[in-house]
């Protein structure tokens, strides 16, 4: 330890003094006792290389000597140089740095000492500082005897005791802290309950005290609607059944585990939020003639009791609205199956339709005594084509009328699952909704049956015309040629003259 390093030498007057971030030392000697180079030597080797320290001597005439800017030689100078009844006072500061989530105590009394006698709120702002500079958790290494004990976020361990495992994941349980309470000087007080939460311990700690103290303080802080430390007072307002504020001597704090299980459990599995709003209903019924500060295991209880309620009612909810979805699943499969079936029907009804019309004209001829051969006239020819046309016009209003149908579904059905997002979790919604495989696998049914059917009307339509075309007296293919071949030769004619 470093004051065993400063005690090998024949020195007196030593002094002592650790704050959060700083530790200083000084003390005396005699020019005749002066201690060799390596003395100092072994001092600075000692020291983490995470710190900056400073080693100064100086004599009676005020000469001054600095281990960092001199080396043995400079040193042995110095020595020389001043008188034999001199005497030489030395100083030395370091200057510690919070890295890779370590950092050092070099006199763990004297750190324990300087914490105590400041307010508790400074005590508070002393290890927030700290902790921002880390990112889930703090591990102190102690240079000076010590007994290990730990928080859920901080460890005070004995320098080169190894790795720490903590699990605790301090990143997102401020976040939910944020959501679900405010707490109006979070940002100067950014620590947690959990930092002060000791959970390992050995008696006669000096610190349990603070600690639990500061534990009880956020616990409530954290748990109310919203919160404010003003000088050594805590003041608040939870809303719940009732609107209840209160007022708290940060100085007079008792040892409360109950608020913090109150917290913890807040914080712990399920909704954050939704627990927040029934610990506050409970509370402000249960401390309308009692202070905060000494609720107890009747309070847990009935917590616990009331959040049981709700989840059942939740649970009752929760089924509800999932019946509420596989209805309208089963409603959307049913029409979608309807409208692919639908373009079948006009299919069906278009050919009818077509035949209808052929079998007007085969039994008016009869009727006029005119000849079969002689059925496809050139008049009738054209009618019939047109009849077609019309037909294939027909196909293409019914395909995307079919579409838009199923586009209005799909987008319902997309719809749903929006107005859903805010009600349901994620996972719950890929459940509800299983992935989306239904959907998927009638939005191909769907491709495919209109794909066939589709297919079925265009093969008739050219079907039909061929059949025309070859039974008709006056093809109209045959003029079209004609016609094709005389723009072909006009366009010849007009290349040869020019």
């Amino acid at each position: 330890m470093l004051i065993e390093l400063i005690r090998a030498a024949t020195v007196t007057d030593i002094v002592v003094s650790e704050r959060m971030k700083v530790y200083e030392a000084s003390f005396r000697y005699e020019i005749k006792n002066a201690p060799e180079y390596s003395y100092f030597l072994n001092i600075l080797n000692f020291i983490s290389q995470r710190d900056k320290i400073g080693i100064t001597l100086q004599d009676e005439t005020e000469r001054v000597y600095d281990f960092s800017t001199g080396g043995e030689r400079d040193y042995k100078e110095f020595i020389k140089n001043t008188l034999e009844d001199e005497i030489i006072d030395a100083k030395i500061r370091i200057d510690k740095k919070v890295i890779n989530n370590h950092f050092s105590i070099y006199a763990f009394d004297e750190f324990t000492k300087d914490v105590l006698s400041l307010p508790v709120e400074e005590v508070m702002v002393a290890f927030s500082n700290l902790l921002k500079q880390s990112s889930n958790y703090l591990v102190f290494d102690v240079y000076s005897p010590i007994t290990t004990f730990a928080t859920k976020t901080m460890f005070f361990v004995p320098d080169g005791n190894g790795t720490v495992n903590s699990e605790f994941n301090r990143v997102k349980r401020m976040e939910e802290c944020r959501e679900v309470s405010y707490f109006y000087n979070f940002d100067i007080y950014e620590v947690l309950p959990d930092d002060f939460k000791i959970t390992i311990n050995y008696e006669n700690n000096p610190l349990t005290e603070v600690f639990q103290k500061i534990m009880v303080l956020l616990s409530i802080s954290f748990i109310a609607t919203s919160s404010t430390i003003n000088g050594s007072q805590l003041k608040g307002i939870i809303n719940g059944q009732r609107t209840m504020e209160y007022c708290c001597d940060i100085n007079a704090l008792p040892d409360n585990n109950i608020l913090y299980s109150i917290y913890n459990w807040i914080y712990t599995g399920g909704n954050p939020i939704d627990k927040a709003i029934i610990v506050r209903n409970v509370i402000s019924l249960h401390c309308k003639y009692i202070p905060i500060t000494e609720v107890d295991e009747k309070v847990m209880a009935s917590i616990q009791s009331n959040y049981n309620l709700y989840l059942k009612e939740n649970v009752k909810a929760y089924l509800e609205l999932k019946n509420r979805v596989a209805e309208f699943i089963s409603d959307t499969v049913s029409k979608t199956g309807e409208y692919a079936t639908g373009l079948l029907d006009k299919f069906k009804s278009n050919i009818i339709a077509i035949f209808g019309f052929l079998f007007t004209v085969i039994l008016a001829n009869i009727v006029s005594n005119q000849p079969l051969d002689n059925l496809f006239t050139k008049e009738i020819t054209i009618l019939v084509e047109c009849v077609l046309l019309g037909s294939f016009v027909y196909l293409i209003v019914c395909y995307f009328q079919s579409r838009y149908e199923t586009k209005k579904v799909w987008d319902s059905y997309e719809q749903l699952k929006f107005n859903y997002k805010d009600i349901l979790t994620d996972e719950d919604l890929l459940e509800a909704f299983d992935n989306d495989k239904m959907i998927e696998k009638m939005k191909k049914s769907i491709h495919k049956s209109e794909i066939i059917y589709l297919s079925m009307w265009i093969i008739f339509l050219i079907g039909s015309i061929i059949v025309v075309e070859y039974l008709s007296l006056c093809p109209t293919y045959s003029k079209i040629l004609n016609a094709l071949q005389r723009i072909s030769e006009l366009i010849l004619n007009f290349s040869i003259e020019h």
